[in-house]
């Protein structure tokens, strides 16, 4: 039995990197304002534009390019009055333009909720384009430009977070132990409970049949080493074998009492029992973070799904991902190719990613983790992919607690709930939040 980790934005965020949208486009902005401080005049890149045209405007212009370069007056807050810096941010305002509808949509979303899913903004353009719902756009090449222009923006300014803050530092104990964790049998789900049992035995005996190399090898998977856990090992073995009435004495194990352990005393039976056979980390973002939690020449996997930073072979995959969007039946029946040019599912098929990810969840059954991942719709012909596979037994969120004691499990849940077409199925997979738990946390420093 295998496990998978679906990794999202906000295992990015626990590990304190800037990498939300939102954080993006104030990137994006703070990089305009600072162009205009080296000396550019107009900048215009098809999502905006600032000019500083006149006379009067070009000399104050001169004047912030003095003061704000002066550490003196960069910092210094003046009692009563609006400081330099707000002074040049208001005067920045003032002489922005959007040149994109879609641009300026995404900024009111981060305005109104402090957050955007970009890609969800795109899709709902897409479709207003398609049914030609007041809107500007006359077909969709000049709104797949726009999306082009802030993917090429994000990959710069995410290659900056990864080549800046990026390192083995980062790696939280905590973390490191729920993706390396052994199954807790109250996560399986009861219509694949059989298949748990089956691994349970499986499991039983592999330790118990292979040589001591092999076993060796599989515990340093973990972090374990067989010279100081054997005992534990083998004296769980004696306390679970059958000895045969026959001439020869030979072992055979007692399956039931093993399995009746793992549920009622799981605390006398060794983590090893219930390991995950194999670790796949299915990571969504654009950054290596993931990366991080695996041990040089570790067989467990980092898949990245959506591309990687500066690899050619890999490209980013920046679009939109709901094939099972009623809007998107019918706009896959026009004779249209530019409206599917950013559909994810169409751009898997450059790489083998997706067909890597399709043998694996096609090879045994498989537990799910969610960590930092929304689940939202823009991922959702993947993610129903995964959720309604024959082989998933479980699906767990580790949810985000705020400071104020509330979280994010519901919100997750519901998400999640929007990937099935079987709710009957989803409630049975779906682990109850009695035993989830936090990704990290909270901390009152």
């Amino acid at each position: 039995m295998n496990r998978i980790i679906l990794i999202g934005n906000g295992f990015d965020l626990a590990h304190g990197l800037k990498t939300s949208y939102a954080d993006f486009i104030r990137g994006y902005y703070f990089t305009l304002k600072l162009r205009l401080l080296e000396g550019e005049y107009e900048l215009i890149d098809g999502l905006c534009s600032v000019e500083i045209s006149n006379s009067e405007d070009r000399k104050l212009m001169e004047k912030f390019r003095w003061m704000l370069s002066n550490n003196m007056f960069r910092y210094v807050n003046n009692v009563g009055e609006i400081t330099m810096t707000e002074r040049y941010d208001t005067f920045f305002n003032d002489h922005f333009k959007y040149e994109s509808r879609f641009f300026e949509a995404i900024n009111k979303a981060i305005e109104t909720k402090s957050w955007v899913d970009i890609e969800a903004v795109y899709y709902h353009w897409l479709t207003k384009i398609f049914k030609q719902d007041e809107c500007e756009y006359a077909d969709p090449n000049k709104l797949n430009d726009e999306l082009k222009i802030l993917e090429e923006n994000l990959v710069v300014y995410l290659a900056y977070i990864q080549a800046k803050f990026i390192k083995p530092e980062l790696v939280k104990d905590c973390i490191r132990q729920i993706i390396y964790e052994p199954f807790n049998p109250n996560d399986i789900s009861n219509s694949e409970n059989a298949k748990f049992e089956q691994f349970l035995i499986n499991r039983l005996e592999y330790i118990f049949t292979k040589n001591e190399y092999e076993i060796r090898y599989f515990l340093s998977r973990f972090g374990w080493e067989y010279l100081y856990n054997h005992s534990d090992i083998d004296n769980y073995g004696e306390s679970v074998v059958v000895e045969s009435k026959d001439s020869e004495k030979t072992k055979s194990f007692d399956f039931i009492k093993h399995i009746q352990n793992v549920n009622k005393q799981r605390s006398i039976v060794p983590d090893c029992f219930l390991w995950p056979d194999q670790i796949l980390l299915l990571n969504f973002n654009y950054t290596k973070t993931a990366d991080l939690y695996l041990t040089k020449g570790s067989e467990f996997k980092v898949n990245h799904i959506h591309g990687e930073l500066g690899n050619e072979k890999n490209p980013i995959i920046f679009g939109y991902g709901d094939e099972l969007d009623d809007d998107y039946k019918a706009i896959a029946k026009l004779n249209d190719n530019d409206y599917l040019k950013n559909i994810k599912s169409i751009c898997y098929l450059e790489t083998d990613n997706y067909r890597k990810l399709l043998s694996f969840i096609d090879s045994a059954p498989f537990q799910i983790y969610i960590m930092g991942h929304s689940c939202g719709i823009s991922d959702r012909t993947l993610l129903n992919t995964l959720f309604e596979h024959k082989n998933c037994v479980s699906i767990k969120p580790f949810y985000y607690e705020k400071p104020d004691g509330t979280d994010n499990y519901i919100e997750i849940v519901q998400n999640i709930s929007r990937n099935f077409n079987d709710m009957r199925l989803m409630r049975d997979r779906v682990v109850n939040k009695t035993y989830c738990r936090p990704m990290m946390e909270v901390t009152t420093e």
